[in-house]
Formats: structure tokens, C-alpha cells, sequence
């Protein structure tokens, strides 16, 4: 048995498998409420057979099947079965959404696995792969399962691809890329590079060591040329500023949703790092102080009586 521990691509499928499971699991949560978009998302997230069954049915009927499947009151190899005579699969096809509920203690029927336990009986296939995982010393199925996969080109793709649809406005997310980052070679480090298309900030977040974090004055910024678009601009100019400051808070005055007039503000105002608060000042200088962060504005804080880090926006439009 060959486990691929050692590549690089190792720590981008376990974050694959765990992406997938987040997004299972939250489906699972709202069983009884999907939409079609729901179902897709959910099928084309699996990884076993299952997947390929499970193509043609219906979100409404694939959901009211799934529900059985947690009904606690029966034994679990009963209710596989009765999922699986509702689907019209095999009962170990069904393993999977056990597995992804409960990684730590069931394994996914991929062909992967199937390499290794080399059995299609339910029980033993469950028994022998918990074995396998023990002798792995690997926290769980979906450790061992990305082991036993091969590297491929297919995930760097995925990686590439996750990392540019990430925004400003969740820029939080960075997070959990940054340690497969500086867990690629050379030559992964540069293809990703090449290929990364999402905003300087978000680049500059993976990449860059920051000093400290940064509160925008974001009513300020706007105040300046009245372009809600600036908090944008202001954030590329940081992403190649030295030094560079990451993450970053941005506090508006309740009144900018009068002001702003000709754009699209909704994205922003859902974003976790966004702030509306009255009087701003106050709040601004609250998260500065608790995050030992710097300021973005114009404004002196001097009816605050407080010193303050603070960096002019004025100088990034000159």
C-alpha cells in the first residue's frame, strides 16, 4: 500500500475533501428545503459511485430518500439498506454519506479504498479499512483517503480556481489556503502565481508577512471623491505598500447607505469585515486598539483626545 504523504499535493486534496464535506454537510443540515441548485451541488460534491447514480435523480426525491438515512431510531446497516433499495444502488454505494458525516469513523467505497480492502461486503470493507487507518498513525478517512490518491494536475487547478473566486468582502477565507501555499515547491509556487487573477489585497494576504491589521475609515475614504469603488483601490494600494497590513476592518458611518448613490453597495455591507456604526470615530478606534491595528483617514481623532497609528488616504491618490 502506497500512501502519498510526502507531495505537496497531499495538503491540496485533504483541503479538497474537506471543502467537499463543509459544503455536504451544510446540505444535509437543510434536507427538506433545497433547491435544484442544492441537489447539483450536493451529487457533484460526492466522490465514490455513488456520484455517477445519483446524476438523474431529482433534488426533491434524492432528499426525502436522504432523510431516512438519520433517522437514529434503527441500526445504521438498516437504514443503508433501505437507502439503497430507495435508490436502486448498492447498499455499500451508500457508505459514503456516512462517511462524510463521520469521516473519523467510516470509510468512503471509492475505488481508492476498494484497492486496499479488497472486499464489496458492507461489514469487512467497514473493518478492515479501520485497520488500515490505524496503522496509517492518519487522524481520519479523509487524511487516508487523499494518501491513497495520486498526485494530479487536476487539483492545483482546484486550488488555483478557489483561491480566485475569493473577494474582498471574504477575504477571511485566505486563511485556510496559506499554509498549502508555502507548502508547494518552486515551480507550484510560480505556476499558482501566474495564474492567480483575484484582487492584489487577497494575493498580498497569501504571500505577504503582515506587520499588523488596518481599520479603514471607510466614510472618510469615500467623503474624498465619493466613490464607494475607492475602498477597493485603497486596498490594492495597501497589497503593494511596505509595509503591508493584513487583515483589515472597515467602519462606515449608518448614514452611508443614504449617500452613496450610483453603486452596488450590498456585497460590502454583508461582508463580516464591514462596520456601521455611529458615531464611526468611536468604533474606529475600539478595533485599532484591540487589534493593535493601524488607521486609514484623514481625520485626526483629535475630539477623541487619542494617538493613534494612522496612515492619510490622501497620499494613495496622488
Amino acid at each position: 500500500m502506497v500512501l502519498n504523504i510526502y507531495d505537496s499535493d497531499y495538503l491540496i486534496r485533504i483541503h479538497n475533501l474537506q471543502k467537499r464535506r463543509k459544503k455536504i454537510i451544510r446540505l444535509l443540515g437543510k434536507l427538506g428545503n433545497w433547491s435544484d441548485q442544492d441537489g447539483k451541488v450536493f451529487v457533484e460534491n460526492l466522490i465514490g459511485p455513488l456520484k455517477k447514480r445519483l446524476k438523474e435523480t431529482s433534488p426533491d426525491l434524492l432528499q426525502d430518500n436522504l432523510s431516512g438515512l438519520f433517522d437514529n431510531g434503527h441500526p445504521l446497516m438498516k437504514r443503508l439498506d433501505r437507502l439503497a433499495r430507495e435508490l436502486s444502488v448498492a447498499t455499500l454505494e451508500c457508505l459514503e454519506l456516512v462517511f462524510w458525516v463521520k469521516p473519523v469513523s467510516y470509510p468512503p467505497p471509492t475505488d481508492e479504498m476498494f484497492s486496499v480492502v479488497e472486499t464489496n461486503d458492507l461489514t469487512s470493507f467497514v473493518s478492515k479499512a479501520r485497520i488500515i487507518l490505524k496503522e496509517s498513525m492518519l487522524m481520519d478517512f479523509i487524511e487516508l483517503q487523499a494518501a491513497l490518491m495520486k498526485p494530479n494536475e487536476n487539483h492545483m487547478n482546484w486550488l488555483i480556481e478557489e483561491i480566485n473566486n475569493i473577494t474582498l468582502q471574504d477575504c477571511s477565507e485566505i486563511e485556510s489556503y496559506r499554509k498549502l501555499y508555502y507548502d508547494l515547491n518552486v515551480l507550484q509556487r510560480a505556476e499558482l502565481n501566474s495564474k492567480l487573477r483575484c484582487h492584489p489585497y487577497i494575493k498580498a494576504a497569501l504571500m505577504r508577512k503582515a506587520e499588523t491589521g488596518v481599520v479603514l475609515d471607510g466614510s472618510n475614504i469615500f467623503m474624498l471623491r465619493k466613490r464607494f469603488s475607492d475602498i477597493e483601490f485603497v486596498l490594492q494600494k495597501i497589497a503593494y505598500d511596505d509595509p503591508f497590513y493584513y487583515p483589515f476592518w472597515i467602519v462606515f458611518d449608518k448614514n452611508i447607505v443614504y449617500l452613496v448613490e450610483t453603486e452596488d453597495t450590498s456585497a460590502w455591507l454583508e461582508s463580516p469585515s464591514v462596520f456601521l456604526h455611529s458615531p464611526a470615530d468611536e468604533l474606529i478606534l475600539w478595533l485599532a486598539k484591540q487589534n493593535n491595528a493601524i488607521i486609514v483617514s484623514s481625520d485626526r481623532f483629535r475630539q477623541w483626545d487619542y494617538t493613534v497609528p494612522r496612515i492619510d488616504p490622501r497620499r494613495f491618490f496622488e
